[in-house]
């Protein structure tokens, strides 16, 4: 909505601007209501002080056949912030309040408010005001990067036990994940939280929500390197196995410096990071190429693993191009 209104100045010299009663009414005003006011790159932002309106998001069964597609439709809910998630079904069967129950396993803060025969609301719990975002996406890396060196350690000691511990904790990222997208969706849709979380304008809530499905893409790729580390059941050739921690250690500084260049606007760590895509490529070829790769047992599962490394150098790249746009912003 867009208006023009008319500045006025009053005999002790302060100015009045009004607004239309279309605003007043959809910001709940009335006379005495207290609004924030604040300026904000050349702009004059008005707000309510009033706590932010429950958002309730309705899924109709009627349609939905498989527990995959009411499982989307209710990540995709959480993650657009809405408090209050209502399933409903005209049906007698019941199995899918089963798949909703699987389903919030994989959510953190959302639980079974109420539920009756042919209907479930669930309720969010979590307070976004609680939440450093900035400190929250730091230990997500940085634990995403702890599965990543578990793994091939993993493949060095030949023990499957501690890549499997990394696995179930590279599933548990994936919730936080979901988490991370949900409080920077709703910084976008709340100037309060907005400016808790320090971001300046809406491109940078925009900037910050591509770097978390960044982070988001290289938690799950150090989590699938988890999976196949604990499927291996040899004793690795002990050049293919230095390699190995060579590319490991190289895409966790990639990732490592391209977080950091986002944080604190580093250009030149940007450039590092993709300058560092050409060794990894080096080395995925040496590896790929070796004969005691192309000679080995269990050459398949090695080699998804190269590519799930391959993989996160890629979006360590990406990272690092958002970092420059943001620079640029």
């Amino acid at each position: 909505m867009k208006e023009i209104r008319k500045l006025q100045v009053t005999a002790g010299g302060t100015y009045i601007l009004t607004i239309p009663k279309e605003w007043a009414e959809t910001l709940k005003a009335e006379k005495g209501t207290m609004l924030n006011m604040e300026l904000d790159n050349g702009s004059i932002i008005i707000s309510s002080n009033m706590i932010r309106e429950t958002e309730s998001h309705s899924i109709n069964m009627a349609g939905i056949v498989d527990r995959k597609s009411l499982e989307l439709r209710i990540i995709s809910s959480y993650i657009l912030g809405h408090d209050i998630t209502e399933i409903y079904s005209e049906d007698h069967d019941n199995e899918w309040k089963d798949w909703v129950k699987e389903t919030l396993k994989g959510l953190i803060g959302i639980e079974i408010s109420e539920e009756y025969s042919g209907r479930i609301l669930l309720q969010n719990l979590i307070d976004p005001y609680k939440f450093d975002l900035t400190s929250s996406m730091d230990k997500f890396v940085k634990n995403s990067m702890a599965v990543l060196s578990d793994s091939i350690i993993s493949l060095s000691r030949n023990e499957n036990f501690l890549s499997k511990d990394a696995y179930n904790r590279g599933k548990e990222l994936i919730r936080t994940y979901r988490l991370l997208m949900r409080l920077v969706i709703l910084a976008g849709k709340d100037k309060e939280l907005c400016t808790k979380y320090r971001f300046s304008n809406l491109t940078d809530t925009t900037m910050v929500a591509i770097a978390i499905r960044e982070i988001g893409r290289i938690a799950y790729y150090a989590m699938r390197t988890a999976e196949h580390s604990s499927e291996f059941e040899y004793k690795l050739d002990t050049s293919l196995l230095e390699s190995l921690k060579d590319m490991e250690k190289l895409t966790e500084e990639m990732v490592a410096k391209s977080f950091k260049s986002l944080m604190e606007r580093d250009i030149s760590l940007a450039s590092w990071v993709m300058d560092s895509m050409v060794r990894i490529r080096e080395i995925y070829e040496k590896i790929m190429e070796s004969s005691s790769f192309l000679n080995m047992k269990g050459r398949l599962t090695i080699s998804l693993i190269v590519r799930d490394l391959r993989a996160i150098a890629g979006y360590a790249v990406a990272l690092a191009d958002d970092s420059i746009l943001g620079i640029s912003t």
